[in-house]
């Protein structure tokens, strides 16, 4: 599935794919999703409202990591 930039991810904390983007690229390099994950859940809150939107972040995590 496609997203825009601006488009929200994240509901309950408000946090869009550019967020989760940029959140992402903060590091040099990519172990694995969850890792990532964890990091960008700690730069943006992402997930840590209802939860709802954690497989679809694992989901733009992993295709963001395979390019």
């Amino acid at each position: 599935m496609e997203y825009t930039a601006n488009e929200v991810i994240c509901k309950c904390k408000h946090v869009t794919l550019a967020d989760i983007d940029r959140a992402l690229h903060q590091h040099t390099s990519f172990t694995d999703v969850e890792k990532e994950f964890d990091e960008v859940q700690k730069l943006t809150s992402c997930s840590t409202g209802c939860g709802g939107c954690h497989d679809k972040i694992m989901r733009i995590i992993s295709d963001i990591i395979s390019g």
